[in-house]
């Protein structure tokens, strides 16, 4: 039913575009006036928006010494310490202003199945342990609620 097909000549001698000579020759732009305007206005953009950044220096309601993992106390000279915002996503801005903050070793942070991110448990645990410190130190269970959106 289907022929193949058979080309007389290679596919390159068909097509219109050739290669030209001198192609890979540099060539620089001329200096135009719209080119050096736009140059000379570079600073009247507009600045970007910043990423989050954290604000320094860390502070923690559980421990003092964020080098130092609140579950195992290896510290930052013999292990990786990370530092977990107990509320993440929308929440960690709010969580280091409040210092709802926990250092942790890699493992125990995100690097096991034991850890912080993969253990609801212990999870749950430490947001119970911060709620409970809100309600001693900041205010009532409805303002908590008005920050965090949701009590655990």
């Amino acid at each position: 039913m289907y022929s193949t097909l058979k080309r007389k000549t290679p596919l390159k001698a068909k097509t219109p575009l050739r290669a030209k000579k001198g192609l890979n020759t540099y060539k620089p732009l001329r200096a135009s006036a719209s080119v050096t305007n736009k140059s000379k206005n570079s600073s009247a953009k507009k600045p970007r928006q910043a990423a989050y950044k954290p604000s320094y220096p860390y502070a923690s309601i559980f421990t003092d010494d964020l080098r130092t993992c609140y579950i195992t106390g290896s510290n930052k000279d013999n292990a990786d310490i990370h530092v977990h915002h107990v509320f993440g996503g929308a929440n960690k801005a709010n969580s280091e202003k409040y210092h709802f903050l926990i250092p942790l070793r890699a493992d125990w942070h995100d690097m096991a199945d034991y850890g912080i991110h993969f253990n609801r448990e212990l999870d749950l645990k430490i947001k119970r342990l911060c709620q409970e410190y809100w309600l001693e130190h900041y205010g009532t269970k409805e303002e908590f609620i008005s920050i965090f959106s949701k009590w655990w």
